[in-house]
């Protein structure tokens, strides 16, 4: 492989916005725009967000040192990240042309390029990695292995999921159905670069430029700058450090507040369900989960139905769940064949 374009390039264009046309604050005039969005609020509506650009410019850097240790001018990459009035789609892309790799963008609707098509793109193009969710890049993997394809066979080598809290025991999972490195990035609606992966596969809080607390507690909803963002997380404490030696504060996603539920022991999530999930081995990648009356209803997949005992491993992770976890769920098992019918 060749090496990408000197990051230190980067920065200098990007400093230089961030350095042209300086306002006083006294001129009473606001900081330029760069951005407008929406985000979903708590009754089931949307407010209206925005980013100016210079917090636009400082959230792509931090994307942009991310994505430079894992992709290099090489490299063809999809991107599957929404862009409706989302901030995360338009950023991966300028990110990916940063970095000095060629973009294929085909967005999350699936109404010109649907999945079957994007199969076709990945072997013409020859794709090496792959920007989506963990469901997008669970079900597409699924959906080759429907058509007699090998996802493990493919050009594809590395998958960035973004977008939707994930175990490490699920995105492992995921790696080897395409056998590809895997890796997270996290970031809210308002905010679409939050924390960063490591070479050890850790988040670290982007927190030269944010301020994040969780209230109350080291688990808990995120709050960045005083704003809540329904986002749960787990948030190390400033003096215990990651294996790689980074003084950044690890930020582990646990899902949306409406998807958590107090247990005996603290407030419980989406994502420590999936972790108990994935402890069984004849599962494919794909998960879903909701809380509804206080259970959390769980679907997954057999990754080979004929060889699973359906009923037993049913028991066997409801079983797992109430005893690690303390709380109730109920579990749906499916065939990978069925899962785009299958309950959410």
């Amino acid at each position: 492989m060749t090496t990408t374009t000197s990051l230190a390039t980067h920065y200098e264009q990007f400093l230089e916005l961030l350095t042209r046309d300086p306002r006083p604050a006294a001129d009473g005039r606001d900081a330029p725009r760069a951005r407008y969005g929406e985000r979903p609020d708590p009754s089931g509506g949307s407010q209206p967000i925005v980013l100016t650009r210079d917090e636009w410019i400082r959230n792509q850097i931090d994307l942009t040192l991310a994505l430079g240790r894992l992709l290099t001018e090489d490299d063809v990459v999809v991107s599957a990240v929404p862009y409706e009035l989302s901030f995360i789609g338009a950023e991966v892309d300028r990110v990916i042309e940063m970095v000095g790799a060629s973009v294929i963008s085909v967005g999350t609707s699936g109404t010109i390029c649907p999945m079957q098509r994007l199969l076709g793109l990945i072997e013409q193009y020859e794709v090496t990695a792959l920007v989506c969710s963990p469901s997008f890049a669970a079900e597409l993997a699924g959906l080759a292995t429907s058509l007699g394809k090998r996802p493990a066979a493919s050009t594809i080598r590395t998958i960035v999921c973004v977008g939707e809290a994930c175990s490490s025991e699920r995105l492992d999972r995921i790696g080897a159905a395409w056998a590809a490195k895997t890796t997270a990035l996290y970031g809210t609606p308002s905010t679409p670069t939050v924390a960063v992966a490591c070479d050890h596969g850790a988040l670290h809080l982007c927190d030269h430029r944010l301020r994040a607390e969780v209230r109350g507690d080291l688990r808990g909803e995120l709050f960045l700058d005083g704003s809540p963002t329904g986002e749960v997380v787990e948030l190390w404490p400033a003096d215990r450090r990651c294996d790689c030696g980074s003084a950044g504060r690890v930020l582990v996603p646990l899902g949306s507040v409406e998807s958590a539920v107090r247990g005996p022991d603290g407030l419980v999530s989406a994502v420590d369900v999936e972790r108990i999930v994935f402890g069984h081995r004849r599962l494919a990648p794909h998960f879903a989960c909701a809380v509804r009356d206080g259970t959390f209803h769980v679907t997954c997949a057999m990754a080979d139905s004929d060889a699973v005992d359906a009923d037993a491993m049913r028991r066997a992770i409801r079983g797992g769940i109430d005893e690690a976890l303390g709380v109730d769920a109920a579990v749906t098992l499916v065939g990978v064949q069925d899962w785009s019918t299958a309950p959410s």
